[in-house]
């Protein structure tokens, strides 16, 4: 079964520059920092057509060596990052980050497509928990979450 996990976080910021920021390994990095490590992942920006391969910790106790992220779409203009991931436990993961202006501000939209053969629920839950965290150490000024099956 898939799911599929959306976030919507409104921003007072430019959606330029916010996007632009979210591109950055380091704010990836900086906002995860209370939940997860990466080991080997590069200094810079995301490149379209790139695949990172990076070993994640999370809680400093569950290792999850080989994520894999293939970056399929980086667009600037239309301030969207779409990436296929995977790993031993999630053979589907397939995010799309969009940043588009709205309401006088920035709406930021996680949408996260979900198969992990065995946690599909519990999967979904802990996606949903972790970008809102994200969201939060962001400095969000609302953020609104979803779980639904496709």
């Amino acid at each position: 079964m898939t799911y599929q996990v959306t976030i919507e976080a409104f921003y007072a910021g430019d959606p330029d520059q916010i996007f632009s920021e979210a591109c950055q390994f380091s704010e990836l990095v900086d906002a995860m920092s209370s939940i997860a490590t990466y080991d080997g992942l590069p200094q810079g920006a995301a490149a379209q057509g790139e695949t990172y391969v990076v070993d994640v910790t999370l809680f400093g106790l569950v290792k999850n060596p080989g994520h894999t992220m293939f970056v399929e779409r980086l667009d600037p203009v239309a301030r969207i990052l779409q990436s296929r991931e995977h790993n031993a436990s999630v053979s589907r993961w397939d995010h799309t980050l969009s940043v588009q202006p709205g309401d006088g501000g920035t709406i930021w939209t996680d949408t996260v497509i979900i198969e992990a053969p065995r946690m599909e629920w519990a999967t979904a839950r802990f996606a949903r928990f972790v970008y809102k965290r994200r969201h939060k150490h962001r400095r969000a000024l609302h953020i609104a979450t979803s779980i639904k099956r496709v």
